[in-house]
Formats: structure tokens, C-alpha cells, sequence
């Protein structure tokens, strides 16, 4: 018992900020897919009002300034671009991502005018330097695996400040512990792959933390909920396909890290693992659906702080009350 102790804290203890998933060509093809996919769920990557608060600011005579967060190739951003062509905002558009292999070519950069940099959301002197030009918009997606259960709130507060007051924050994020295997009485191995990707991806109750942040460091703050189950045939095969393929990328960093990872799944060896990936591939070949739940959360800086949160503001004005009162 105490060996499997030490075996968990030892994968417990990794550094989050570290891609579970894989950075490479295969990688960059999921990516896309799952974007593609995204889009179809969510429809238009900014809503109406991001569209509102950003002709608002350009209206002013200024350049909306729009940062993305764990943005990978740049797929948001790219759509993000194509929008606001047609709504005729000329904005600046940045992405930021602790891989930049991930990154695309310098042409399409240049062609679509989006900027890219490294960026570590646990790194809060990486926000520094972004704090001179705050931004009118921040974006975050899919991004709850590179996040730790003690590290919450260390990433809001990064990603809030370098948001400019009356800025819009929204953080869009996949619901592992919600998804919805079809039928899974038939798709046993997709369901037991399942289940070790869970321990893997080392869940960390995004719905209630992401909720009571927003709530507390915000104002206006919405939640959207989105699913693929929405999606007509050929839409929940592309996520099932998805799902395959990341669970590919999965196994094989699980493999990278060696016998502690294994072991903390509850199997005996690589070969075991790679045995349930197997089957659980040729599952989703044969028709598994496992449907992909998403939850946006959108939330206003409010006007005046200076990127102090709300609470705070909060505390210092029941004080006044008691004093005064």
C-alpha cells in the first residue's frame, strides 16, 4: 500500500503546466479536428457581446486588443479574424502557448496578422510584461489539464491581469466527468479506456472551480453549456474520432513517463495499456459515440479596480459600512 502511495504522489506531483497530450504532427491534426468540431458546437468563436465591447472600444478611436490563452496552432484566433473581418473591427490579435512548436508557419502569421509568444499560465512574471498593454478581451480554452487542483486560482488572477477594466474574460472548457458514452454496455473496452484516461488527465473539478472564480473576481458573469449530441451523424463521428485519437496521445505520454504512471492506472506494463488502447480504437471504429460536453464561462472586469477582484472590493466597503455606520 505504501508503494502505490508513493507511486500516485510521484505522478500527482508533476508539473502540470506540462502537456499531457502530444505536441507533433499527429498532434497538430487532432487539433484542427477538434476545433473544427468546437466550431460547429459553439457556432461564431466570439459572442455577440465580445462583438459589442469591441466595437465599442474601436468606436473610441483604439485597436481592440484580444489575447488567447493555451492557444496551440492558433485555430480560435484564426477564427477569430474571420469574424471580425466581417463585422470590419481591426483588431490585435495575440496567442500564447508553453509550446511553441505548436505554433504555425510565419507566413500564415503574417497573412492573417495574429502574433504568437511563449507563455506559462503558472509563470506569473510571464504576464508581467503584458501588463503595460492590458487586453479588451481574454480567451481560454480547453485548457484544465495543464491546471492542478491547488493552482486555480494562481491561473485566473494570471490570466486577469492583463485584462483591462470593463474587459471580457471567457475560459471555454471540456467536461471530461460529463461525457456520455453511447450504449456502453457494447463499448466496454471505449469505457474502460475511458476511465484510465480520467486517472491520466487528472480531473480536477473544472465546473465548480471555474464557477466560483468567475463569480468572485467578475460581474455579468454567464454559463453556457454545449454538447456534440447537438451535432447531427457525421459531427459526432468526427468526435469520435477525436476521442481516439487522444486517447492514442494519451497512452503513448503515459509510456513516455514510465512504469509510475502505469502502475498509478492500475496496469502491469506498457503492453497492457497499449492492449486496451487497441480495442478501445477498434470500438470507436465500429460506431462508439462518446459525447464531448462543453461549458463556457464569460464574466466583465469590473470598471475601476485596477484589476483588483471584486471580493476585495467588496470587504474594503462592509468595512467602511461598520466604520461609519
Amino acid at each position: 500500500m505504501a508503494e502505490v502511495d508513493t507511486i500516485q504522489r510521484e505522478v500527482l506531483m508533476k508539473d502540470y503546466a506540462e502537456y499531457t497530450l502530444a505536441t507533433g504532427d499527429e498532434a497538430g491534426q487532432r487539433l484542427e479536428l477538434q476545433s473544427n468540431i468546437t466550431r460547429q458546437m459553439l457556432g461564431k468563436v466570439l459572442p455577440q457581446q465580445v462583438i459589442s465591447h469591441l466595437r465599442s472600444v474601436a468606436e473610441k478611436g483604439q485597436r481592440p486588443r484580444i489575447c488567447d490563452i493555451g492557444t496551440g496552432p492558433g485555430h480560435w484566433l484564426f477564427d477569430a479574424r474571420a469574424q471580425l473581418r466581417e463585422e470590419g473591427i481591426n483588431a490585435v490579435l495575440d496567442g500564447y502557448d508553453v509550446h511553441p512548436e505548436l505554433f504555425p508557419p510565419e507566413e500564415k502569421r503574417k497573412a492573417e496578422d495574429v502574433s504568437f509568444g511563449e507563455l506559462n499560465i503558472h509563470q506569473r512574471e510571464h504576464f508581467v510584461p503584458l501588463m503595460k498593454s492590458k487586453y479588451d478581451f481574454v480567451h481560454v480554452r480547453y485548457l484544465s489539464v495543464a491546471v492542478g487542483p491547488d493552482q486555480w486560482d494562481g491561473a485566473i488572477e494570471s490570466c486577469l491581469s492583463i485584462l483591462k477594466p470593463g474587459g471580457i474574460f471567457i475560459w471555454e472548457e471540456i467536461l471530461l466527468e460529463k461525457m456520455e458514452l453511447v450504449d456502453p454496455e457494447k463499448w466496454t473496452n471505449v469505457l474502460r479506456m475511458f476511465k484510465l484516461n480520467w486517472s491520466i488527465l487528472r480531473r480536477n473539478d473544472v465546473e465548480p472551480k471555474l464557477t466560483s472564480l468567475f463569480n468572485s473576481n467578475l460581474e455579468n458573469v454567464t454559463q453556457e453549456n454545449f454538447t456534440t449530441k447537438d451535432l447531427n451523424e457525421e459531427w459526432q463521428r468526427h468526435q469520435a474520432l477525436n476521442m481516439s485519437m487522444a486517447c492514442k496521445e494519451l497512452v503513448d505520454k503515459a509510456i513516455e513517463i514510465g512504469e509510475p504512471a502505469i502502475k498509478f492506472v492500475g496496469l502491469d506494463s506498457a503492453e497492457e495499456l497499449q492492449e486496451v488502447l487497441r480495442l478501445a480504437q477498434q470500438d470507436f471504429k465500429n460506431g462508439a459515440l462518446l459525447h464531448m460536453p462543453v461549458n463556457r464561462w464569460m464574466g466583465v472586469m469590473p470598471a475601476g479596480t485596477r484589476g483588483s477582484r471584486p471580493d476585495g472590493k467588496r470587504k474594503w466597503t462592509q468595512a467602511l459600512r461598520r466604520w461609519f455606520c
